[in-house]
């Protein structure tokens, strides 16, 4: 369940100054919802932040970057993962992941890279490049 008293954040991230790219926020909700509801705004941002850094490891769009989940949220919770998109993508939350641009639940896949951080129940952490395995 989200924390309703989060809703107070929208207003002012949707009348933000920045103009977003509409496919690529949409994106990132989609990424956002699939993979982090239910966690906290915290845990929802660090998935966002990490999709971010993965698309740029990746050198592709937010809509085209590899390995994760998207689900178009439900109507009603459309305007919050939005919202959550939005201020990762403008940098007007700080930044809780570092460099990390993979997550698990629960724990980090063995043959995987550096923890960053652990954030509700995923582990957040950078991705070794095949060559250093």
């Amino acid at each position: 369940m989200i924390n309703k008293s989060l809703y107070f954040l929208i207003p002012a991230l949707l009348l933000s100054a920045y103009k977003a790219n509409a496919d690529e926020t949409k994106c990132l909700s989609k990424v956002i919802y699939a993979e982090s509801r239910g966690e906290s705004i915290t845990g929802a941002v660090a998935t966002a932040q990490a999709t971010i850094n993965r698309a740029e490891r990746q050198s592709t769009s937010i809509c085209k970057v590899i390995g994760v989940h998207r689900q178009q949220p439900d109507k009603s919770l459309s305007d919050y993962y939005l919202a959550i998109a939005r201020t990762a993508l403008f940098d007007k939350f700080p930044t809780v992941i570092k460099k990390a641009d993979s997550w698990n639940t629960g724990t980090k896949p063995k043959q995987s890279g550096e923890v960053e951080r652990v954030i509700d129940h995923h582990v957040y952490y950078i991705l070794k490049p095949a060559t250093e395995k």
